[in-house]
């Protein structure tokens, strides 16, 4: 039961990052309109390492719970930098 918690926890953070990288795209980097997008750098990661927490014993794999919350956090400046990349590249008039 675990395993598949874990799984679903995966597909929201997954669907959370690419809901808000794309409002990130298409709001014109916030100019068009004002919506917040970096908690998607806050709670996925989160998600993540709860997910993995409860994925990764399935397998055999036993890891020290640090290595859970450096995998969290190292995966936040990743994900702002997604989000800052998408407002920059955002849908604009060239």
């Amino acid at each position: 039961m675990g395993t598949v918690i874990g799984y679903v926890l995966f597909v929201i953070a997954a669907g959370w990052i690419a809901y808000k990288m794309n409002v990130s795209y298409n709001s014109a980097g916030g100019t068009a309109f004002a919506v917040p997008v970096y908690d998607a750098a806050i709670y996925p990661p989160i998600l993540t390492a709860v997910g993995l927490y409860l994925v990764l014993p399935s397998f055999g794999v036993e890891w020290p719970v640090w290595a859970y919350i450096a995998i969290g956090v190292a995966l936040v400046p990743v994900i702002v930098g997604g989000i800052k990349l998408m407002e920059e590249v955002g849908d604009r008039e060239l």
